[in-house]
């Protein structure tokens, strides 16, 4: 009887306990794995996090090496070349630019002072032949070819350009003066046929004695 009143009891228990240990076993093994698997993926997400960053560092990070290394100095040294290069070039276009900028303009004085600069001989004679030629400075030679004394090249017969009349000066002495040895200026013009008009020396002494007296 007694062992009947236990087995009731123990029947009557244990769906209770099977019922308990069930909802336990389900509680750890739909709980427990949910907050593992966020755990888990808050990691990877970290690690991937990390993982870029590092890969961006990695990226940016220049690695110098012995080759790398020389590379960089010859770049570094091309750059100062350049630089060095463009300095000199605007240095002498700044040079060209003043010298231009700073040529004597045309006048009796300014004219006077470079034929004497040039070591030419007789300059008042000179200096007449120029006012002679250029019907003081008038005319379309002087204006347009910069040329004082009305030089003509041989073979082509055209006159002479410069890009300024302070080299019309220079080339007289180059081209004319040069030649003379010695004697009377004057004459020795007359005789090598400076120019075709019969009267030029005439017209030169005429300035000479109206000007310069």
């Amino acid at each position: 009887m007694r062992n009947t009143i236990l087995i009731l009891l123990l029947l009557m228990f244990l769906p209770v306990s099977v019922s308990a240990q069930f909802y336990t076993i389900t509680r750890d093994s739909e709980i427990l794995p949910t907050e593992r698997r966020k755990e888990s993926y808050n990691r990877a997400a970290k690690d991937v996090t990390e993982g870029k960053k590092n890969k961006m560092m990695v990226k940016d990070t220049l690695i110098v090496g012995p080759d790398n290394q020389k590379k960089l100095e010859n770049i570094s040294r091309n750059s100062d070349r350049k630089a060095s290069l463009k300095t000199e070039l605007q240095k002498k276009t700044d040079d060209i630019t003043k010298s231009e900028n700073h040529l004597p303009e045309l006048t009796i004085p300014n004219l006077y002072k470079e034929i004497i600069r040039n070591g030419i001989l007789y300059p008042k004679i000179v200096l007449a032949q120029a006012i002679l030629e250029t019907g003081w400075f008038r005319s379309s030679v002087c204006r347009n070819k910069h040329n004082l004394f009305g030089l003509t090249n041989p073979r082509t017969g055209k006159y002479y350009e410069f890009n300024h009349w302070t080299e019309s000066v220079r080339a007289y002495y180059t081209k004319v003066q040069y030649k003379y040895k010695g004697g009377n200026y004057l004459l020795w013009l007359y005789e090598i046929g400076y120019a075709e008009d019969p009267r030029y020396v005439y017209e030169i002494i005429k300035i000479l004695k109206s000007s310069f007296n």
